[in-house]
C-alpha cells in the first residue's frame, strides 16, 4: 500500500463510509463472515451466559458543533448527557468480513444494529454455537428508507477462515469521555484529535483518549 493510500486510510481518524457494512433496499443480501464467536462462557456471578458482541448503550450527538452526530458511550447514573435529557440507545457494533465486497481492502466492515437484531445475534449463537466458524447470509426486507426494515439471517455449513481479530471500538469510534467533556459535548464545543475520535487532551489519557488506528 503506498503511502498516498494509508494516508487517505487514516484520514479523519481513519473512518469512512467505505467501512460501514449495508444492505440498501429490499431483497438486497450478502454473504459476511463475523469476528465475534457470540456466546463465549457464563458468569459465576449471575450465572448467566456472557457474550463477546460489541454491545453498548450508546448517546448520539453532535459533540464539537460539526453538523455530525458522534457516538458516546453513556455513563449509567453519573452520566451527564442522561441528567442533560439525552436518551441512550442499546446498539450493538459487529465487525464482520463482507465477503460480496470485491475490493478485498475495504472487506472488514463495521454494522450498526439495534434491539431486534442483538435478540436475533443471541439467538444464532445459542443455536449455532461459534459464528466465527461459519459465512451467514444476511437479507433486508423493507424498501431504502423505510423506518421497518429486518433482517434475515442464514447460517451456513462451518468452513475454514482465517478472521481478523476485531478492533477495539471504546476510544476510538465510541467516544468515552470524563464529566467535563460530557459538558463541552452537551454545549457542542468538545475539541476532537486529529488522529482519533477521543477529545484532545494534551499530556492527558484520562477517558480512554489515545487515538486508536481502526479500518472503519
Amino acid at each position: 500500500m503506498s503511502l498516498q493510500d494509508l494516508i487517505k486510510k487514516y484520514d479523519n481518524g481513519g473512518f469512512s463510509k467505505t467501512g460501514w457494512f449495508q444492505l440498501k433496499d429490499d431483497g438486497d443480501s450478502a454473504q459476511v463472515r463475523l469476528l465475534h464467536k457470540g456466546e463465549i462462557g457464563t458468569d459465576p456471578t449471575t450465572g448467566e451466559p456472557e457474550y463477546d458482541f460489541p454491545i453498548y448503550e450508546v448517546h448520539k450527538l453532535d459533540v464539537d458543533g460539526s453538523g455530525r452526530d458522534r457516538t458516546v458511550l453513556c455513563k449509567g447514573e453519573s452520566c451527564e448527557l442522561c441528567r442533560a435529557g439525552n436518551k441512550p440507545s442499546l446498539r450493538m457494533f459487529i465487525q464482520l468480513v463482507n465477503l460480496d465486497e470485491k475490493d478485498k481492502e475495504k472487506q472488514v466492515q463495521l454494522w450498526e444494529r439495534g434491539l431486534t437484531d442483538i435478540k436475533q445475534m443471541i439467538g444464532l449463537t445459542s443455536e449455532y454455537g461459534d459464528l466465527t466458524k461459519r459465512n451467514i447470509k444476511i437479507v433486508r426486507s423493507g424498501s431504502k428508507g423505510s423506518l421497518k426494515t429486518t433482517y434475515q439471517y442464514f447460517p451456513k455449513d462451518p468452513s475454514e477462515m482465517e478472521v481478523p481479530e476485531a478492533q477495539k471500538l471504546v476510544g476510538s469510534l465510541i467516544l468515552d469521555l470524563d464529566k467535563e467533556d460530557q459538558i463541552k459535548a452537551i454545549e457542542g464545543r468538545l475539541q476532537l484529535s486529529k488522529g482519533g475520535n477521543n477529545a484532545d487532551n494534551e499530556g492527558s489519557s484520562r477517558g480512554g483518549r489515545s487515538a486508536a488506528n481502526r479500518v472503519f
